[in-house]
């Protein structure tokens, strides 16, 4: 079953390439291992959006959403479930989470790259390192249209599994157009018994029943942090300087995800 998937994941995202060629930016880029990796990157400026899209060699789907209008960043995980422990086929699963807008080029300024040498495997300039975010939400995606309309789109197939935290909540308090009390309404908190500070890390645990702490990490080996400027004297005689766009700065990022589940087994990653 596992390889029928694999195949159907692989045609899913060469008809994904193909399908915006001419609409996305499409890059091969390093990643952690050495291994080289294919980007597609879309900016709308309509929905003042930019999507990330990769596949990892071990067929896992990641995209990376920003919607630059609320400051949220949604992170769409969708992985090949292990039959053996009861996981069904695959499964999807959501980090909502806040983002500051000059994190990445405006989406007008992403839609206006274009590559010289396409083949160029790509390295970041400047890597972000590791930023690890504790989970303790779940979002209803009944209401997730208080935090961003693309989360109920992008993670309708993760009912149980979006997630958020208090501190992004806080965070998005203070986003204009974004109230406190909407946006509680649209998230819970993921009660279990044992205090997150508490808990063993699940794959430090030998038993499958054991309620413990999943990690997930999600790299993000490239992409367009910032604009570059260069300067130049206006004319050959002054000494005025005007500074112009001559670039991009690129970045990469590892985002660890940490969430409790009641059983080991509910524990899924890409580690």
């Amino acid at each position: 079953m596992n390889n029928i998937l694999k195949i159907y994941f692989y045609i899913f995202y060469i008809i994904l390439f193909y399908s915006c060629h001419f609409s996305c930016l499409v890059v091969n880029v390093k990643d952690q291992d050495g291994g080289v990796i294919k980007e597609i990157i879309n900016a709308n400026i309509t929905d003042d959006t930019i999507t990330v899209e990769l596949q990892l060699p071990d067929s896992t789907l990641i995209t990376q959403h920003i919607d630059f209008t609320k400051e949220v960043q949604i992170v769409q995980v969708l992985l090949l479930g292990e039959e053996e422990r009861g996981q069904k086929p695959y499964q999807i699963l959501c980090f909502v989470n806040h983002v500051q807008a000059n994190e990445f080029i405006s989406p007008d300024a992403m839609s206006k790259l274009r590559q010289k040498n396409p083949g160029t495997i790509r390295v970041a300039e400047d890597n972000k390192g590791l930023f690890n975010i504790t989970i303790d939400m779940k979002i209803k995606l009944k209401d997730s249209i208080y935090i961003s309309q693309h989360v109920g789109s992008l993670c309708s197939e993760a009912l149980d599994t979006t997630f958020t935290s208090k501190f992004d909540i806080d965070k998005w308090a203070t986003v204009p157009g974004m109230y406190l009390g909407n946006l509680l309404q649209a998230v819970e908190y993921i009660n279990y018994k044992a205090p997150n500070s508490n808990l063993k890390l699940c794959r430090d645990t030998g038993k499958v029943w054991s309620h413990c702490l999943c990690t997930m990490k999600v790299s993000i080996p490239w992409y367009p942090c910032a604009l570059k400027f260069c300067k130049d004297h206006i004319g050959k005689k002054s000494t005025a300087v005007d500074s112009y766009r001559c670039g991009i700065q690129t970045c990469g990022k590892i985002m660890n995800f940490m969430y409790s589940v009641k059983h080991k087994q509910h524990c899924l990653t890409i580690e």
